[in-house]
């Protein structure tokens, strides 16, 4: 997948890979970490946990700092139990970006850094590929009592203070993967203008009832209202034994974590968007990974300059998903003829709501599958018009609306 591999200021990384120096994480490999017995039997708490947080980074040298600085401040290191593991694999880098995470790192006797540089051949030179290494080699540093919580952000995030222990209490309550709450960067989103700020504030009111409309039309119980829609790699947080069971975080070129979180969902894990997880991210125009929050401010930007009207999904749109989620999540209660009655009504052939053996594909299968999320969403709906929409909407299924 890469050339070469060099290994900087870490030892318990080193024996992951093969002796042969081509780059491949060797199946099965161990590490010289220290294996602590086990810290529980059944439920776990927060103080169980064993976080360890995996890092991409490609020309970050700017970045970085502020980055490890923010985990050094972690409250979860006020215990004094352990160092936090920090894995950052520096994918093709161009310039000083090991250097200046090797500099700040020294700074905090907190952090144990274990920074890997990477050469990836140019198909495979890029975030998926990276962060799939990170969270690999951070899953080789896990203990093997079952307590290892993997943790990934970007190198140009700042996690708030308590971003660790947030995410471990969610994990220690039932949830099998934390999607973290995003914010934009006061300083770097003023820089792009009022107009910018007005779309940006509108998006935030537009996710935030569409979130909440979908909970209340499609409850669920391990993500109940209040919550938040995002689970993208600037904050992710999986227990390790899920992370194994899905098979790992895919390497795509793009949408990998969104990938991701689609397969550890079919699998029937459960996903909760904790809001008081909150990462705050950049929001400079000169990204790394092609189709990322980048582009995507750029495009904003240009569409701002042109007066070109901030349009979004269709509110009966995201109605009809969320109803149509919360119909495949009772079919598995279904006889053979309620099952094709409901099938018929959600436009599903019978025999393709069950797998090659016949067997009724999980409620959690049946959703990803004919139900799935839709970040490409076609937008037709004026953002004001769609905000009171789903006003008048939230007070029909009776929410509370943003008006109470």
């Amino acid at each position: 997948m890469f050339r070469k591999t060099e290994i900087a200021n870490s030892p318990d990384v080193a024996s992951i890979f093969d002796p042969a120096g081509s780059g491949a994480p060797t199946p099965g490999a161990t590490t010289n970490v220290v294996h602590r017995p086990s810290l529980f039997a059944t439920n776990p708490t927060a103080l169980d946990l064993r976080p360890l947080v995996a890092v991409p980074a490609r020309d970050e040298a700017e970045r970085l700092p502020g980055l490890i600085r923010a985990l050094a401040k972690q409250s979860w290191l006020r215990r004094g139990v352990a160092r936090l593991d920090v894995v950052l694999i520096l994918n093709n880098c161009r310039d000083d970006s090991l250097g200046a995470a090797l500099r700040e790192a020294e700074k905090h006797a907190g952090i144990a850094l274990h920074a890997v540089t990477v050469a990836f051949e140019p198909v495979d030179a890029h975030a998926g590929s990276a962060r799939r290494l990170a969270l690999d080699t951070a899953r080789a540093l896990c203990p093997s009592d079952g307590s290892g919580v993997l943790l990934t952000t970007d190198a140009d995030a700042v996690p708030a203070n308590n971003w660790i222990e947030a995410n471990l209490a969610a994990i220690s309550q039932g949830a099998d993967l934390v999607g973290g709450r995003l914010i934009g960067n006061v300083d770097e989103e003023a820089l792009l203008g009022p107009a910018f700020l007005r779309r940006a504030r509108d998006q935030q009111e537009f996710a935030m009832l569409s979130d909440q409309l979908t909970a209340i039309v499609d409850p669920l119980p391990h993500d109940p209202w209040p919550r938040h829609h995002d689970h993208t790699g600037a904050s992710l947080a999986v227990k390790a034994d899920v992370y194994d069971r899905v098979g790992g975080l895919p390497a795509l070129p793009r949408r990998e974590d969104l990938a991701f979180v689609t397969n550890v969902r079919s699998s029937g894990f459960k996903v909760r968007h904790a809001p008081e997880v909150i990462v705050e991210v950049s929001a400079r125009l000169s990204g790394r990974a092609a189709g990322g929050m980048a582009d995507c401010l750029k495009q904003w930007v240009k569409a701002t300059q042109a007066g070109d009207p901030h349009l979004v999904e269709a509110p009966t749109a995201i109605l009809e998903r969320a109803r149509r989620r919360r119909l495949l999540r009772t079919l598995g209660d279904c006889d053979a003829a309620s099952l094709a009655t409901a099938a018929m009504r959600l436009s599903i052939l019978p025999a393709d709501l069950h797998d090659s053996f016949g067997q009724l594909l999980s409620p959690q299968e049946l959703v990803e599958r004919f139900a799935p999320e839709a970040p490409d969403a076609i937008a037709t709906v004026p953002v004001r018009a769609a905000i009171d929409e789903l006003d008048g909407l939230i007070r029909r299924f009776g929410g509370a609306s943003r008006a109470a």
